[in-house]
């Protein structure tokens, strides 16, 4: 359809201008139109790509986007907000990877300039044109206007990897099946240099209106559990930025490193439980029988290691692979601390299904309070004063859980259950501390964490349905007013996932 005949259909003033730009840099030519929503984690962070299940909700902040076929391999690139988002022309042939080329071998290689939003959009369309080289695929003129806020762990940045390539699929004919383009997603964006997982792109793609999206890979499994009557989600959003790249990709990488490194000795260590353990999420109690068994092998794990301590622990491993993505962290690989938080995590997003669908809110909730401590580096008391967060999983810890969990005691016995171990994955900041400490304390929020990869962002809240607008006028009067900043905080709508228009 032209999109001039757009004009007759939005209803949106910025989708107008965006038309009109359209029409005046390109011409009046066919277009599709694209809406991908923005995404919400309730509970299963920084697991997706350790195999555990996420819990999250497509909400009513959409990226959207016009797409047109080009003659050529370039692709143009523009955005409403012209000043943050520059136009720019990608020239592919410049950028092409050599034929049968593996991804993570050409994305190793690869030289990129960190902080270009044009990088998510050149991963889209090179992983494609490599994994489906019998295809021709020409470029084409994208023109963006997002309603996501960025930098605040809603996921802009994959919304314009999945609009990319939600295009070219349709736009090019390409057999690809919807279910198999969340893991594409995931790939492709690794092309900035970020090693996450796919559970964002599920969550944009397959979203459904009501429902909260109970998502975990390898292999896929998805179910849809309806989102609980009289209550809702808020989005608290910092203001603190999250970016990608710099530091925080040193922080994200060195982490999925700690996993890597985690699983190896942990097979190493016990060989017996090698065929058993593939991802972190297989560490469990139904896999090992027991919660005492994991805390076990928790405790033949060093609590942190240099680099050169790992390359002595696993020489027969290719280790470069995993520390050519960050620079080497000066305090060590907290090994310990990463996978507790990781088998924990995997287990509460599990577990978490059963509690709604049995209408246990409440204790969903407590799950996503014990999940930010997890993520945590301090916590405010009610009087407002700040302690540092001193958590470590060290011997003294691990052994008294073991002793609980072979308690005769009913109550040292669930104070043992894995899914109640926050761990230590450390990609809060205090000032989302500061919301969930805030909020934890008012009648009727159920629950309470940091959403998306972390270092600043958004704290996703759990309320009951007559206590959200006591919980905005709160966020307000105790965060935004005495920083001075515009409030940011909304309730969220639900909504299908990904949709051309």
């Amino acid at each position: 359809m032209k999109i001039s005949k757009y004009l007759e259909k939005v209803k949106n003033e910025n989708l107008k201008r965006l038309i009109e730009k359209y029409i005046k840099k390109i011409g009046d030519e066919d277009v599709i139109l694209i809406r991908v929503p923005a995404r919400i984690n309730l509970l299963g962070t920084h697991i997706e790509h350790r195999g555990g299940f996420i819990n999250t909700l497509a909400i009513d902040k959409n990226l959207w986007c016009f797409a047109g076929k080009r003659n050529d391999l370039k692709v143009y690139i523009y955005d409403l907000e012209e000043k943050k988002y520059p136009e720019q022309v990608i020239d592919l042939e410049k950028e092409l990877p050599e034929k049968g080329i593996n991804w993570l071998d050409f994305i190793r290689k690869v030289k990129i300039i960190p902080g270009e939003w044009s990088n998510y959009i050149k991963g889209a369309f090179l992983y494609l044109m490599n994994k489906l080289p019998q295809i021709e695929i020409k470029g084409l003129n994208l023109f963006f206007y997002g309603e996501i806020p960025t930098g605040a762990g809603l996921s802009s940045s994959s919304a314009m990897v999945v609009a990319t390539m939600v295009a070219l699929i349709h736009l090019y004919n390409l057999p690809i099946k919807k279910e198999e383009l969340p893991e594409m997603c995931g790939e492709a964006e690794w092309y900035v240099g970020t090693r996450g997982g796919s559970g964002d792109h599920a969550s944009m793609i397959l979203g459904k209106k009501g429902y909260i999206t109970h998502i975990r890979f390898f292999p896929f499994i998805i179910e849809y559990i309806p989102f609980p009557e009289n209550y809702q989600v808020i989005c608290c959003n910092s203001l603190i930025e999250a970016k990608k790249s710099a530091n925080a990709k040193d922080i994200f990488n060195e982490r999925i490193a700690s996993y890597e490194i985690g699983l190896k000795l942990i097979k190493k260590k016990f060989p017996e439980l090698k065929e058993k353990i593939n991802y972190v999420r297989d560490i469990n109690v139904k896999n090992l029988e027991s919660n005492t068994k994991i805390y076990e092998i928790l405790l033949a794990l060093p609590e942190k290691l240099t680099r050169n301590e790992v390359y002595e622990l696993l020489p027969e491993e290719n280790l470069d692979r995993i520390f050519e993505t960050h620079r080497e962290p000066k305090e060590g690989y907290k090994i310990r601390d990463v996978m507790l938080y990781g088998i924990s995590e995997c287990a509460r997003s599990e577990v978490c299904a059963e509690f709604l669908k049995e209408g246990k809110i409440k204790d969903f909730g407590e799950l996503m309070f014990i999940s930010h401590d997890g993520d945590r580096v301090v916590r405010f008391l009610k009087n407002g004063i700040k302690r540092k967060w001193n958590y470590s999983v060290n011997d003294k810890y691990l052994l008294k859980l073991i002793e609980y969990s072979k308690s005769k005691n009913m109550k040292n016995r669930k104070k043992a259950e894995i899914y109640y171990q926050p761990g230590a994955y450390r990609c809060s900041i205090e000032e989302v501390d500061f919301i969930v400490d805030t909020v934890k304390i008012i009648n009727g929020v159920i629950g309470a964490k940091i959403t998306g990869a972390g270092l600043g962002g958004c704290v996703v809240i759990l309320v009951e349905e007559k206590k959200a607008n006591e919980v905005l006028e709160v966020l307000n009067e105790k965060y935004y007013n005495p920083r001075k900043l515009e409030f940011a905080s909304f309730v969220c709508k639900s909504v299908n996932g990904v949709e051309i228009i």
